[in-house]
Protein backbone atom coordinates (compact mmCIF):
# COMPACT_ATOMS: atom_id res chain seq x y z
CA UNK A 1 0.00 0.00 0.00
CA UNK A 2 1.32 3.41 -1.01
CA UNK A 3 0.13 6.50 0.88
CA UNK A 4 1.12 10.00 -0.20
CA UNK A 5 1.03 12.48 2.68
CA UNK A 6 0.76 16.17 1.80
CA UNK A 7 1.25 19.46 3.58
CA UNK A 8 -0.17 21.99 1.15
CA UNK A 9 0.08 25.40 2.80
CA UNK A 10 2.61 27.43 4.86
CA UNK A 11 5.42 24.80 4.95
CA UNK A 12 4.56 22.54 2.02
CA UNK A 13 5.97 19.02 1.79
CA UNK A 14 5.30 15.50 0.58
CA UNK A 15 5.89 12.10 2.19
CA UNK A 16 5.57 8.68 0.58
CA UNK A 17 4.91 5.60 2.71
CA UNK A 18 5.03 2.02 1.48
CA UNK A 19 3.31 -0.52 3.74
CA UNK A 20 3.70 1.70 6.78
CA UNK A 21 7.34 2.68 6.20
CA UNK A 22 8.50 6.13 5.07
CA UNK A 23 10.52 5.74 1.87
CA UNK A 24 10.84 9.38 0.75
CA UNK A 25 10.08 12.82 2.16
CA UNK A 26 11.02 16.41 1.34
CA UNK A 27 9.90 20.00 1.71
CA UNK A 28 8.90 22.00 -1.35
CA UNK A 29 11.30 24.85 -0.48
CA UNK A 30 14.32 22.66 -1.27
CA UNK A 31 13.23 22.41 -4.90
CA UNK A 32 11.63 25.82 -5.46
CA UNK A 33 14.42 27.60 -3.48
CA UNK A 34 11.75 29.78 -1.82
CA UNK A 35 12.10 29.71 1.97
CA UNK A 36 9.01 28.35 3.74
CA UNK A 37 7.35 27.76 0.38
CA UNK A 38 3.61 27.39 0.92
CA UNK A 39 2.78 26.62 -2.71
CA UNK A 40 1.31 23.30 -3.72
CA UNK A 41 4.19 20.79 -3.36
CA UNK A 42 4.45 19.72 -6.99
CA UNK A 43 8.22 19.27 -6.93
CA UNK A 44 8.21 17.37 -3.66
CA UNK A 45 5.48 15.05 -4.98
CA UNK A 46 7.45 14.42 -8.17
CA UNK A 47 10.51 13.58 -6.10
CA UNK A 48 8.87 11.14 -3.68
CA UNK A 49 6.97 9.34 -6.46
CA UNK A 50 10.13 9.19 -8.56
CA UNK A 51 12.09 7.38 -5.87
CA UNK A 52 9.80 4.37 -6.37
CA UNK A 53 9.19 4.81 -10.10
CA UNK A 54 5.52 5.51 -9.46
CA UNK A 55 2.88 7.52 -11.24
CA UNK A 56 0.10 9.17 -9.29
CA UNK A 57 -2.22 6.36 -10.36
CA UNK A 58 -0.07 3.87 -8.45
CA UNK A 59 -0.78 5.64 -5.14
CA UNK A 60 -3.56 4.04 -3.12
CA UNK A 61 -4.40 7.02 -0.92
CA UNK A 62 -3.54 10.70 -0.57
CA UNK A 63 -3.67 12.03 2.99
CA UNK A 64 -3.83 15.80 3.53
CA UNK A 65 -2.87 17.39 6.85
CA UNK A 66 -5.89 19.68 7.25
CA UNK A 67 -9.66 19.32 7.13
CA UNK A 68 -11.07 22.36 5.30
CA UNK A 69 -14.64 21.22 6.00
CA UNK A 70 -14.30 21.48 9.78
CA UNK A 71 -14.20 25.24 10.18
CA UNK A 72 -17.04 26.00 12.60
CA UNK A 73 -14.96 27.48 15.41
CA UNK A 74 -12.63 29.26 12.99
CA UNK A 75 -15.65 30.84 11.27
CA UNK A 76 -16.89 32.15 14.62
CA UNK A 77 -13.40 33.48 15.33
CA UNK A 78 -13.38 35.30 11.97
CA UNK A 79 -16.76 36.85 12.74
CA UNK A 80 -15.42 38.06 16.08
CA UNK A 81 -12.42 39.53 14.25
CA UNK A 82 -14.74 41.31 11.81
CA UNK A 83 -16.71 42.88 14.65
CA UNK A 84 -13.57 43.89 16.56
CA UNK A 85 -11.47 45.11 13.62
CA UNK A 86 -13.40 45.47 10.32
CA UNK A 87 -10.35 46.77 8.43
CA UNK A 88 -8.27 43.75 9.44
CA UNK A 89 -11.09 41.40 8.48
CA UNK A 90 -11.42 42.98 5.02
CA UNK A 91 -7.66 42.68 4.46
CA UNK A 92 -7.74 39.02 5.46
CA UNK A 93 -10.77 38.41 3.22
CA UNK A 94 -9.00 40.02 0.25
CA UNK A 95 -5.90 37.95 0.91
CA UNK A 96 -7.97 34.76 1.18
CA UNK A 97 -9.64 35.55 -2.17
CA UNK A 98 -6.27 36.13 -3.79
CA UNK A 99 -4.96 32.84 -2.45
CA UNK A 100 -8.11 31.05 -3.58
CA UNK A 101 -7.62 32.37 -7.10
CA UNK A 102 -4.12 30.97 -7.12
CA UNK A 103 -1.93 34.05 -6.81
CA UNK A 104 1.22 33.57 -4.74
CA UNK A 105 4.84 34.64 -4.66
CA UNK A 106 5.83 31.44 -6.45
CA UNK A 107 3.12 31.57 -9.10
CA UNK A 108 1.44 28.48 -7.62
CA UNK A 109 -1.78 28.02 -5.74
CA UNK A 110 -1.26 28.20 -2.00
CA UNK A 111 -3.23 28.34 1.22
CA UNK A 112 -6.87 27.38 1.55
CA UNK A 113 -7.34 27.40 -2.21
CA UNK A 114 -4.82 24.62 -2.77
CA UNK A 115 -6.18 22.74 0.21
CA UNK A 116 -9.73 22.52 -1.19
CA UNK A 117 -8.48 21.89 -4.72
CA UNK A 118 -5.95 19.15 -3.97
CA UNK A 119 -7.46 16.65 -6.39
CA UNK A 120 -7.65 19.24 -9.18
CA UNK A 121 -4.04 20.28 -8.71
CA UNK A 122 -2.88 16.67 -8.81
CA UNK A 123 -4.86 15.96 -11.96
CA UNK A 124 -3.57 19.08 -13.73
CA UNK A 125 0.06 18.30 -12.94
CA UNK A 126 0.13 14.52 -13.05
CA UNK A 127 -2.57 13.71 -15.59
CA UNK A 128 -4.96 11.84 -13.33
CA UNK A 129 -6.79 12.19 -10.05
CA UNK A 130 -5.70 9.96 -7.17
CA UNK A 131 -7.91 7.04 -6.21
CA UNK A 132 -8.65 8.51 -2.81
CA UNK A 133 -8.05 11.89 -1.12
CA UNK A 134 -8.62 12.12 2.62
CA UNK A 135 -8.57 15.38 4.58
CA UNK A 136 -7.54 14.84 8.19
CA UNK A 137 -7.61 16.93 11.35
CA UNK A 138 -4.49 19.08 11.60
CA UNK A 139 -3.67 18.46 15.25
CA UNK A 140 -4.39 14.73 14.93
CA UNK A 141 -1.82 14.72 12.12
CA UNK A 142 0.67 16.45 14.42
CA UNK A 143 -0.12 13.90 17.14
CA UNK A 144 0.51 11.06 14.70
CA UNK A 145 3.77 12.62 13.48
CA UNK A 146 5.01 12.73 17.07
CA UNK A 147 3.66 9.53 18.62
CA UNK A 148 3.64 7.06 15.71
CA UNK A 149 7.10 8.28 14.65
CA UNK A 150 8.44 7.74 18.17
CA UNK A 151 9.76 4.44 19.57
CA UNK A 152 7.33 4.58 22.52
CA UNK A 153 4.48 2.12 23.05
CA UNK A 154 2.69 4.78 25.07
CA UNK A 155 3.38 8.45 25.65
CA UNK A 156 1.81 11.73 26.66
CA UNK A 157 1.35 14.02 23.66
CA UNK A 158 1.76 17.80 23.56
CA UNK A 159 0.89 19.72 20.36
CA UNK A 160 1.46 23.49 20.17
CA UNK A 161 1.35 25.73 17.10
CA UNK A 162 -0.34 28.78 15.61
CA UNK A 163 -3.63 27.04 14.93
CA UNK A 164 -5.17 24.06 13.20
CA UNK A 165 -8.77 24.16 12.09
CA UNK A 166 -9.46 25.76 15.48
CA UNK A 167 -7.19 24.11 18.05
CA UNK A 168 -3.96 25.90 18.96
CA UNK A 169 -2.76 23.55 21.71
CA UNK A 170 -3.80 19.92 22.16
CA UNK A 171 -2.79 17.68 25.04
CA UNK A 172 -3.45 13.98 24.88
CA UNK A 173 -2.04 10.49 25.03
CA UNK A 174 -0.93 7.80 22.63
CA UNK A 175 -1.31 4.09 23.37
CA UNK A 176 -0.50 1.55 20.70
CA UNK A 177 -2.77 2.54 17.80
CA UNK A 178 -4.90 4.99 19.78
CA UNK A 179 -4.57 8.77 19.93
CA UNK A 180 -6.65 10.34 22.69
CA UNK A 181 -7.34 14.08 22.97
CA UNK A 182 -7.63 15.17 26.60
CA UNK A 183 -7.91 18.94 26.25
CA UNK A 184 -7.77 21.62 23.55
CA UNK A 185 -7.06 25.34 23.64
CA UNK A 186 -8.77 26.98 20.68
CA UNK A 187 -8.41 30.28 18.86
CA UNK A 188 -7.52 32.95 19.83
CA UNK A 189 -5.52 31.28 22.62
CA UNK A 190 -2.45 30.42 20.58
CA UNK A 191 1.06 30.01 21.96
CA UNK A 192 2.36 30.16 18.40
CA UNK A 193 0.65 33.49 17.78
CA UNK A 194 1.96 34.83 21.09
CA UNK A 195 5.53 33.95 20.17
CA UNK A 196 5.20 35.15 16.57
CA UNK A 197 3.79 38.53 17.62
CA UNK A 198 6.77 39.19 19.87
CA UNK A 199 9.07 38.00 17.08
CA UNK A 200 7.63 40.78 14.91
CA UNK A 201 7.82 43.25 17.81
CA UNK A 202 11.57 42.64 17.99
CA UNK A 203 11.98 43.41 14.30
CA UNK A 204 12.30 39.85 13.03
CA UNK A 205 10.15 38.42 10.26
CA UNK A 206 7.09 36.73 11.74
CA UNK A 207 6.62 33.03 10.92
CA UNK A 208 10.31 32.88 10.03
CA UNK A 209 12.43 34.57 12.73
CA UNK A 210 11.05 32.90 15.86
CA UNK A 211 14.29 30.95 16.23
CA UNK A 212 16.12 34.29 16.34
CA UNK A 213 14.00 35.37 19.31
CA UNK A 214 14.91 32.08 21.01
CA UNK A 215 18.59 32.60 20.18
CA UNK A 216 18.55 36.16 21.54
CA UNK A 217 16.76 35.26 24.80
CA UNK A 218 19.77 33.94 26.81
CA UNK A 219 21.39 37.38 26.57
CA UNK A 220 18.62 39.22 28.43
CA UNK A 221 16.97 39.64 31.83
CA UNK A 222 13.67 37.67 31.94
CA UNK A 223 12.11 39.68 34.79
CA UNK A 224 9.57 41.18 32.37
CA UNK A 225 7.94 37.76 32.18
CA UNK A 226 5.99 38.64 35.32
CA UNK A 227 4.08 41.38 33.47
CA UNK A 228 3.47 39.05 30.52
CA UNK A 229 2.12 36.32 32.81
CA UNK A 230 -0.13 38.76 34.65
CA UNK A 231 -1.50 40.66 31.64
CA UNK A 232 -0.96 38.71 28.43
CA UNK A 233 -0.39 34.98 28.91
CA UNK A 234 -2.21 33.93 32.06
CA UNK A 235 -2.95 30.61 33.77
CA UNK A 236 -6.59 30.51 34.95
CA UNK A 237 -6.16 26.96 36.30
CA UNK A 238 -3.42 24.28 36.28
CA UNK A 239 -2.96 22.81 32.83
CA UNK A 240 -4.67 25.74 31.11
CA UNK A 241 -3.72 29.15 29.80
CA UNK A 242 -5.43 32.16 28.26
CA UNK A 243 -3.99 34.63 25.75
CA UNK A 244 -5.10 38.27 25.99
CA UNK A 245 -4.88 39.39 22.36
CA UNK A 246 -5.70 42.92 23.45
CA UNK A 247 -2.20 43.23 24.91
CA UNK A 248 -0.44 42.41 21.63
CA UNK A 249 -2.49 41.13 18.71
CA UNK A 250 -0.95 38.64 16.27
CA UNK A 251 -2.99 39.74 13.25
CA UNK A 252 -2.24 43.41 13.83
CA UNK A 253 1.42 42.52 14.29
CA UNK A 254 1.40 40.90 10.84
CA UNK A 255 0.50 44.37 9.54
CA UNK A 256 3.25 46.04 11.58
CA UNK A 257 0.85 47.44 14.20
CA UNK A 258 2.04 46.93 17.78
CA UNK A 259 0.03 49.49 19.76
CA UNK A 260 -1.57 48.38 23.01
CA UNK A 261 -0.69 47.53 26.63
CA UNK A 262 2.41 45.50 25.67
CA UNK A 263 3.98 48.45 23.86
CA UNK A 264 2.86 50.82 26.60
CA UNK A 265 4.75 48.72 29.14
CA UNK A 266 7.83 47.58 27.18
CA UNK A 267 8.31 50.57 24.88
CA UNK A 268 8.24 50.94 21.09
CA UNK A 269 8.97 47.97 18.82
CA UNK A 270 12.37 47.53 17.25
CA UNK A 271 12.60 48.71 13.65
CA UNK A 272 12.67 45.86 11.20
CA UNK A 273 15.95 46.59 9.49
CA UNK A 274 19.26 44.77 9.14
CA UNK A 275 20.98 47.91 10.44
CA UNK A 276 18.68 48.43 13.44
CA UNK A 277 20.72 47.81 16.61
CA UNK A 278 19.84 45.50 19.49
CA UNK A 279 19.97 46.99 22.95
CA UNK A 280 19.42 45.60 26.44
CA UNK A 281 15.70 46.35 26.24
CA UNK A 282 15.30 44.14 23.20
CA UNK A 283 17.32 41.35 24.79
CA UNK A 284 15.23 41.61 27.97
CA UNK A 285 11.98 41.38 26.00
CA UNK A 286 13.23 38.25 24.24
CA UNK A 287 14.26 36.70 27.55
CA UNK A 288 10.94 37.60 29.17
CA UNK A 289 8.85 36.20 26.33
CA UNK A 290 10.85 32.99 26.31
CA UNK A 291 10.51 32.63 30.09
CA UNK A 292 6.73 33.20 29.96
CA UNK A 293 6.39 30.66 27.16
CA UNK A 294 8.44 28.11 29.11
CA UNK A 295 6.34 28.59 32.24
CA UNK A 296 3.14 27.83 30.35
CA UNK A 297 4.68 24.82 28.59
CA UNK A 298 5.98 23.41 31.87
CA UNK A 299 2.56 23.86 33.46
CA UNK A 300 0.91 22.05 30.55
CA UNK A 301 3.48 19.27 30.84
CA UNK A 302 3.02 18.89 34.59
CA UNK A 303 -0.74 18.62 34.22
CA UNK A 304 -0.33 16.15 31.36
CA UNK A 305 1.92 14.00 33.51
CA UNK A 306 -0.68 14.12 36.29
CA UNK A 307 -3.48 13.11 33.92
CA UNK A 308 -1.68 10.28 32.13
CA UNK A 309 0.96 9.04 34.58
CA UNK A 310 3.09 8.21 31.56
CA UNK A 311 6.90 8.25 31.58
CA UNK A 312 7.45 9.46 28.00
CA UNK A 313 6.40 12.63 26.22
CA UNK A 314 6.23 13.47 22.51
CA UNK A 315 5.93 17.01 21.15
CA UNK A 316 4.97 18.44 17.76
CA UNK A 317 3.53 21.57 16.19
CA UNK A 318 5.59 24.61 15.24
CA UNK A 319 6.28 25.39 18.90
CA UNK A 320 8.03 22.02 19.09
CA UNK A 321 10.96 23.81 17.43
CA UNK A 322 11.46 25.75 20.67
CA UNK A 323 14.38 23.59 21.73
CA UNK A 324 14.96 25.59 24.91
CA UNK A 325 11.48 24.82 26.22
CA UNK A 326 11.90 21.17 25.23
CA UNK A 327 15.09 21.05 27.26
CA UNK A 328 13.38 22.61 30.26
CA UNK A 329 10.74 19.87 30.18
CA UNK A 330 13.40 17.17 30.09
CA UNK A 331 15.39 18.84 32.88
CA UNK A 332 12.26 19.11 35.04
CA UNK A 333 12.19 15.34 35.51
CA UNK A 334 8.48 15.21 34.73
CA UNK A 335 9.16 12.66 32.01
CA UNK A 336 11.99 10.17 31.63
CA UNK A 337 12.18 10.43 27.85
CA UNK A 338 11.28 13.05 25.27
CA UNK A 339 10.83 12.60 21.51
CA UNK A 340 10.42 15.45 19.03
CA UNK A 341 10.35 14.39 15.36
CA UNK A 342 12.73 16.01 12.85
CA UNK A 343 9.76 17.91 11.37
CA UNK A 344 7.56 19.07 14.26
CA UNK A 345 6.29 22.10 12.31
CA UNK A 346 3.69 22.14 9.52
CA UNK A 347 5.94 20.37 7.01
CA UNK A 348 5.70 17.38 9.33
CA UNK A 349 1.94 17.37 8.88
CA UNK A 350 2.51 15.40 5.69
CA UNK A 351 4.26 12.71 7.72
CA UNK A 352 1.50 12.71 10.33
CA UNK A 353 -1.26 12.54 7.72
CA UNK A 354 0.31 9.50 6.05
CA UNK A 355 0.91 7.76 9.38
CA UNK A 356 -2.55 8.57 10.72
CA UNK A 357 -4.33 7.28 7.61
CA UNK A 358 -2.20 4.13 7.50
CA UNK A 359 -3.08 3.28 11.10
CA UNK A 360 -6.79 3.91 10.46
CA UNK A 361 -6.90 1.81 7.28
CA UNK A 362 -4.80 -1.15 8.40
CA UNK A 363 -5.14 -1.30 12.17
CA UNK A 364 -1.35 -1.41 12.29
CA UNK A 365 1.19 1.07 13.58
CA UNK A 366 3.63 2.65 11.11
CA UNK A 367 7.37 2.14 11.53
CA UNK A 368 8.98 4.74 13.81
CA UNK A 369 11.15 7.47 12.36
CA UNK A 370 14.66 7.22 13.77
CA UNK A 371 16.50 9.27 11.13
CA UNK A 372 15.65 12.03 8.66
CA UNK A 373 17.57 10.93 5.54
CA UNK A 374 14.63 10.75 3.14
CA UNK A 375 15.42 13.46 0.59
CA UNK A 376 17.23 13.39 -2.77
CA UNK A 377 20.57 11.57 -3.06
CA UNK A 378 22.91 11.81 -6.03
CA UNK A 379 25.14 9.34 -7.85
CA UNK A 380 28.83 9.78 -8.65
CA UNK A 381 27.87 10.40 -12.28
CA UNK A 382 25.47 13.20 -11.29
CA UNK A 383 28.15 14.77 -9.09
CA UNK A 384 30.68 14.58 -11.94
CA UNK A 385 28.19 16.21 -14.31
CA UNK A 386 27.66 19.09 -11.88
CA UNK A 387 31.42 19.55 -11.43
CA UNK A 388 31.84 19.99 -15.18
CA UNK A 389 30.11 23.37 -14.86
CA UNK A 390 32.68 24.57 -12.31
CA UNK A 391 36.03 24.23 -14.14
CA UNK A 392 37.76 26.74 -11.84
CA UNK A 393 37.38 24.45 -8.84
CA UNK A 394 39.86 21.69 -8.10
CA UNK A 395 38.20 18.28 -7.68
CA UNK A 396 39.73 14.93 -6.77
CA UNK A 397 37.90 11.64 -6.26
CA UNK A 398 39.31 9.90 -3.20
CA UNK A 399 38.64 6.90 -1.00
CA UNK A 400 36.49 7.26 2.10
CA UNK A 401 39.58 6.86 4.27
CA UNK A 402 41.33 9.75 2.53
CA UNK A 403 38.17 11.87 2.57
CA UNK A 404 37.73 11.44 6.32
CA UNK A 405 41.41 12.01 7.06
CA UNK A 406 41.64 15.20 4.99
CA UNK A 407 38.40 16.54 6.48
CA UNK A 408 39.40 15.84 10.08
CA UNK A 409 42.86 17.33 9.51
CA UNK A 410 41.49 20.51 7.95
CA UNK A 411 38.93 20.97 10.73
CA UNK A 412 41.46 20.32 13.48
CA UNK A 413 43.63 23.12 12.08
CA UNK A 414 40.81 25.67 12.22
CA UNK A 415 39.44 25.29 8.71
CA UNK A 416 35.76 25.41 7.81
CA UNK A 417 34.31 22.94 5.33
CA UNK A 418 31.10 22.02 3.57
CA UNK A 419 29.83 18.46 3.86
CA UNK A 420 27.44 17.08 1.21
CA UNK A 421 26.71 13.39 1.61
CA UNK A 422 23.92 10.90 0.94
CA UNK A 423 20.24 11.76 1.11
CA UNK A 424 19.11 15.25 2.06
CA UNK A 425 17.49 15.57 5.46
CA UNK A 426 13.71 15.99 5.84
CA UNK A 427 13.10 18.92 8.16
CA UNK A 428 14.71 22.24 9.02
CA UNK A 429 17.94 20.85 10.52
CA UNK A 430 21.15 19.89 8.75
CA UNK A 431 22.08 16.62 10.44
CA UNK A 432 25.36 15.71 8.79
CA UNK A 433 24.34 15.36 5.14
CA UNK A 434 24.04 19.03 4.11
CA UNK A 435 26.24 20.88 6.61
CA UNK A 436 28.94 23.47 7.17
CA UNK A 437 31.37 22.04 9.74
CA UNK A 438 33.98 23.62 12.01
CA UNK A 439 36.14 23.00 15.10
CA UNK A 440 34.06 23.57 18.27
CA UNK A 441 37.22 24.23 20.30
CA UNK A 442 37.75 27.62 18.62
CA UNK A 443 35.48 30.33 20.02
CA UNK A 444 36.45 32.69 17.21
CA UNK A 445 34.94 30.44 14.56
CA UNK A 446 31.48 31.67 15.61
CA UNK A 447 32.30 35.16 14.36
CA UNK A 448 33.77 33.77 11.13
CA UNK A 449 30.69 31.67 10.43
CA UNK A 450 28.09 34.28 11.34
CA UNK A 451 29.73 37.35 9.84
CA UNK A 452 31.72 36.06 6.88
CA UNK A 453 30.04 32.83 5.80
CA UNK A 454 26.41 32.60 6.96
CA UNK A 455 25.97 36.42 6.87
CA UNK A 456 23.60 36.53 9.84
CA UNK A 457 23.24 38.10 13.30
CA UNK A 458 26.31 37.68 15.49
CA UNK A 459 24.30 36.47 18.51
CA UNK A 460 23.06 33.39 16.62
CA UNK A 461 24.33 30.17 18.23
CA UNK A 462 25.68 27.01 16.63
CA UNK A 463 24.92 23.40 17.44
CA UNK A 464 27.24 20.48 18.12
CA UNK A 465 27.21 17.02 16.59
CA UNK A 466 28.60 14.37 18.93
CA UNK A 467 29.21 10.64 18.74
CA UNK A 468 26.15 9.13 20.44
CA UNK A 469 28.21 7.00 22.81
CA UNK A 470 30.14 10.06 24.02
CA UNK A 471 27.18 12.46 24.37
CA UNK A 472 26.73 12.10 28.13
CA UNK A 473 30.42 12.94 28.69
CA UNK A 474 29.91 16.41 27.23
CA UNK A 475 26.21 17.16 27.77
CA UNK A 476 23.74 16.64 30.58
CA UNK A 477 21.61 14.24 28.58
CA UNK A 478 20.75 10.60 29.11
CA UNK A 479 18.79 9.86 25.92
CA UNK A 480 19.30 10.09 22.16
CA UNK A 481 18.81 13.50 20.52
CA UNK A 482 19.29 12.74 16.81
CA UNK A 483 17.34 15.73 15.45
CA UNK A 484 18.78 18.73 17.35
CA UNK A 485 15.44 19.38 19.05
CA UNK A 486 16.49 19.64 22.71
CA UNK A 487 18.73 22.22 24.42
CA UNK A 488 20.58 20.83 27.44
CA UNK A 489 23.39 22.00 29.73
CA UNK A 490 26.97 21.46 28.61
CA UNK A 491 28.83 19.75 31.44
CA UNK A 492 30.71 22.44 33.30
CA UNK A 493 34.09 20.78 32.95
CA UNK A 494 33.64 20.56 29.15
CA UNK A 495 32.50 24.10 28.40
CA UNK A 496 36.03 25.39 27.88
CA UNK A 497 36.69 22.49 25.49
CA UNK A 498 33.84 23.31 23.11
CA UNK A 499 33.17 27.06 23.47
CA UNK A 500 32.00 27.55 19.87
CA UNK A 501 28.89 25.43 20.50
CA UNK A 502 28.26 26.44 24.12
CA UNK A 503 25.61 29.13 24.50
CA UNK A 504 26.11 32.13 26.74
CA UNK A 505 23.98 30.38 29.40
CA UNK A 506 26.11 27.20 29.35
CA UNK A 507 23.75 25.14 27.19
CA UNK A 508 23.87 23.57 23.73
CA UNK A 509 21.57 21.90 21.21
CA UNK A 510 23.33 18.60 20.52
CA UNK A 511 22.80 16.12 17.73
CA UNK A 512 23.72 12.61 18.81
CA UNK A 513 25.15 10.69 15.85
CA UNK A 514 24.65 6.93 15.82
CA UNK A 515 27.20 4.95 13.83
CA UNK A 516 24.52 2.62 12.42
CA UNK A 517 22.39 5.54 11.18
CA UNK A 518 25.04 7.74 9.54
CA UNK A 519 28.33 5.82 9.42
CA UNK A 520 30.29 8.30 7.30
CA UNK A 521 29.44 11.30 9.47
CA UNK A 522 30.13 9.26 12.60
CA UNK A 523 33.44 8.27 11.01
CA UNK A 524 34.38 11.95 10.59
CA UNK A 525 33.61 12.62 14.25
CA UNK A 526 35.74 9.61 15.15
CA UNK A 527 38.68 10.83 13.05
CA UNK A 528 38.40 14.30 14.55
CA UNK A 529 38.43 12.77 18.03
CA UNK A 530 41.54 10.75 17.17
CA UNK A 531 43.37 13.99 16.33
CA UNK A 532 41.96 16.33 18.99
CA UNK A 533 40.54 14.12 21.74
CA UNK A 534 37.13 15.78 21.21
CA UNK A 535 34.30 13.73 19.58
CA UNK A 536 32.31 16.88 18.73
CA UNK A 537 31.99 19.08 15.64
CA UNK A 538 30.21 22.38 15.10
CA UNK A 539 27.43 21.65 12.61
CA UNK A 540 25.33 24.32 10.90
CA UNK A 541 23.17 24.17 7.79
CA UNK A 542 24.77 24.31 4.34
CA UNK A 543 23.11 27.49 3.07
CA UNK A 544 23.58 31.24 2.90
CA UNK A 545 20.33 33.21 3.20
CA UNK A 546 18.36 30.57 1.27
CA UNK A 547 16.96 27.07 1.85
CA UNK A 548 19.50 24.36 2.63
CA UNK A 549 21.22 23.11 -0.53
CA UNK A 550 19.65 20.10 -2.18
CA UNK A 551 21.64 19.30 -5.33
CA UNK A 552 25.37 19.06 -6.15
CA UNK A 553 25.06 22.17 -8.34
CA UNK A 554 23.58 24.16 -5.45
CA UNK A 555 26.33 22.86 -3.18
CA UNK A 556 29.05 23.94 -5.62
CA UNK A 557 27.43 27.34 -6.19
CA UNK A 558 27.14 28.05 -2.47
CA UNK A 559 30.65 26.75 -1.80
CA UNK A 560 32.09 28.95 -4.54
CA UNK A 561 30.41 32.05 -3.07
CA UNK A 562 31.48 31.31 0.51
CA UNK A 563 34.67 31.62 2.48
CA UNK A 564 34.67 27.88 3.18
CA UNK A 565 37.98 26.08 2.69
CA UNK A 566 36.88 22.75 1.21
CA UNK A 567 33.84 20.75 0.15
CA UNK A 568 33.38 17.01 0.60
CA UNK A 569 30.94 16.28 -2.23
CA UNK A 570 30.22 12.59 -2.00
CA UNK A 571 33.60 10.98 -2.69
CA UNK A 572 35.03 14.13 -4.28
CA UNK A 573 37.35 16.51 -2.42
CA UNK A 574 36.73 20.00 -3.81
CA UNK A 575 38.87 23.08 -3.14
CA UNK A 576 39.29 26.51 -4.66
CA UNK A 577 42.40 27.54 -6.59
CA UNK A 578 45.03 29.45 -4.67
CA UNK A 579 45.57 33.16 -5.26
CA UNK A 580 48.59 32.39 -7.48
CA UNK A 581 46.59 29.95 -9.57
Amino acid sequence: MYILGLATMTESSAVLMRDGKVVAAAEEERFSRVKHDGGFPYHAIEFVLGTQGLSLGDVDHVAVYWNPYDLGHRARYLIETALKDPKLFLEKARRALTIWQGASATGQDSGWGSLFQTARHLEQRFGSQPKSVRFLDHHLCHMASAFFASPFEEAAVLIMDGAGEAACTTVGAGRGLTLQVLREHKLPHSLGHFYAAITGYLGFKMLDGEYKLMGLSPYGDPSGSRWIRDHQLTTPAPGTYALNTGALDYHRALRGIFSGPFADHFGPPRTRSEDAPFDDRHRDIAASAQRAFEEVVLDLSADLKKQTGMHSLVIAGGCGLNCTANGKILASGLFEELYVPPVPHDAGGALGAAMLLYSELTGQRPEPLMHAQFGPAFSSAEIASALASFPALRAETVSEDVLLSRSAELLSKGGVMAWFQGAMEYGPRALGNRSFLADPRSDGVRYTLNEKIKKRELFRPFAPSVKAEKASEYFDIGQPSPFMTIIVPVREEKRSSIPAVTHVDGTARPQTVDRSVNPRYWGLLDRFEAITGVPVLLNTSFNIQEPIVCTPTEALTTFSASGVDALALGDVWVTKPSADE
